[in-house]
């Protein structure tokens, strides 16, 4: 039998909480989705707090969507959440 390596590549993850309405949220936001958004962004957990803090509006954003969409504790952001809703406004939804 063959042994099957694994990737033991260290992936930064950021836990914060968030308000939404009247209840606080725990969130977790890894370097990657962070970095796939931003851009540039080290993995110490000083950098991600700071990107957090940047884009803070638009991160909690992401969390109230998420929630208001079902979504239950803790809530995982990945990068596909992290967008700005008036770079939507030129996509069409109609196919060819």
């Amino acid at each position: 039998m063959t042994p099957h390596s694994h990737d033991t590549t260290h992936t930064a993850v950021l836990r914060f909480d968030a308000d939404v309405g009247p209840q606080t949220v725990t969130a977790f936001i890894s370097h990657a989705a962070l970095s796939a958004r931003y851009g540039g962004v080290d993995e110490s957990s000083d950098d991600m707090r700071t990107v957090v803090s940047e884009h803070r509006s638009e991160i909690d954003a992401a969390i109230i969507r998420r929630v208001e969409a079902g979504a239950r504790q803790p809530v995982v952001l990945l990068a596909s959440d992290l967008y700005l809703p008036d770079r939507l406004d030129g996509l069409s939804t109609t196919r060819c």
